[in-house]
């Protein structure tokens, strides 16, 4: 089976989702392609969409959750339109892919592959993997063979949003084999250079390092011992690395731009911080790992930190330095951390990959490898 997943360039965590996609069906001997939704747009209006998400989301927050809040309330005609407008691109990406499927991990391609389907005659199905905690303002416009959605709790929300329930397949977000498989917390610190006594805290707020680090930082570095390690990964933004090197640095402080090591360190941390963004949560939940979030974008994130601490998978606090106190109350507590991680492998041992891949290959009358 040839498989063409879609993505969008508007962040990383919808680029990690097919990643995750692609490397489950190749190892069961299927192809894949990935492409990027938007390249099918005119540059002018793909730069501008990726390019102004990015400048909103770091830049302006507020006015990014205003624009999420009003889509809930209001069909997003404005998109269905620019779907239109590119279905003859699509179909012809499509041929040119000769796909049997087509799985699409962001809104923007499924209304795509919706409008293509209702103008141009598109008949190879499509399939919509979401990548948060809610239903997206959006997906209700699609009309996708199967959803597949983050956790059970949420199908009566999918369907008040008129996706029928018989299509609805609580999946899990897709991670990379990585993040299902854990290093023992000794080995991945020697694997990374950190000490083996102390407690290691990780702070990261997703690819492009938004939110209140610099003042997390500092609040942290308040509530932590000499022998305490404390990571923070700042992504791709190298503005706040440099700017967070020269006003927080300390021995104990490990400041970091890019690391394709997020698995890893991880697996070697005590207690991780981060945003409410769907990937980098859902890695957390994988990895078995007590989460505080920090509530940075309004809107979306804020619906995905709603439904993980209303289910006793993550908690959180209103300020960088309440979140700060939280993380020590929690560190001089173990036993609290230990009981946390027992709760998220109870409910999170399972390969969402797998299962979405595996509904897909039943519904072309394909049986999934047997397991070894």
């Amino acid at each position: 089976m040839k498989v063409l997943i879609l993505t969008c360039n508007t962040g990383g965590g919808h680029n990690s989702t097919a990643a995750a996609l692609a490397e489950q069906f190749a190892a069961w001997g299927h192809s894949c392609q990935i492409r990027d939704c938007l390249e099918l747009l005119s540059p002018a209006k793909a730069r501008l969409i990726s390019e102004g998400h990015v400048l909103l989301y770091r830049k302006a927050p507020r006015l990014f959750g205003l624009g999420y809040k009003f889509e809930e309330n209001h069909v997003p005609r404005y998109l269905r339109t620019q779907c239109a407008a590119c279905a003859g691109e699509l179909v012809q990406a499509v041929r040119d892919a000769g796909c049997d499927a087509i799985v699409c991990v962001h809104v923007f391609p499924a209304i795509m592959v919706t409008e293509a389907a209702r103008s141009c005659g598109l008949t190879t199905p499509g399939y919509f993997v979401a990548t948060d905690y809610t239903c997206s303002p959006g997906v209700s416009s699609s009309d996708m063979e199967l959803y597949f959605i983050p956790h059970p709790a949420l199908v009566d929300e999918f369907v008040r949003c008129g996706i029928p329930q018989d299509r609805l397949v609580p999946s899990g977000i897709p991670v990379r084999r990585s993040f299902l498989e854990a290093r023992p917390q000794a080995q991945a610190r020697q694997a990374l250079g950190l000490p083996q006594q102390g407690r290691v805290l990780v702070l990261v707020c997703g690819s492009m390092g938004a939110g209140p680090m610099e003042e997390l930082t500092q609040a942290l570095t308040r509530v932590l011992t000499e022998d305490d390690r404390l990571v923070v990964i700042c992504g791709t933004n190298k503005r706040l690395r440099e700017k967070i090197i020269r006003s927080c640095y300390a021995p104990h402080l490990r400041i970091l731009g890019f690391t394709d090591k997020v698995d890893l360190y991880m697996d070697a941390a005590d207690l991780l911080l981060t945003k409410g963004g769907g990937l980098t949560t859902t890695e957390m939940l994988h990895k078995h790992l007590p989460t505080l979030l920090v509530n940075v974008i309004p809107g979306l994130e804020e619906r995905n930190i709603d439904f993980l601490v209303s289910q006793g998978y993550a908690r959180t606090a209103d300020t960088p330095e309440a979140l700060a106190a939280l993380a020590g109350q929690l560190l001089a507590h173990p036993e609290t951390l230990a009981a946390w991680r027992e709760t998220l492998t109870q409910a999170f041992s399972f390969s969402p990959a797998q299962i979405i891949c595996e509904e897909i290959c039943r519904d072309f009358g394909l049986e999934p490898p047997a397991a070894p």
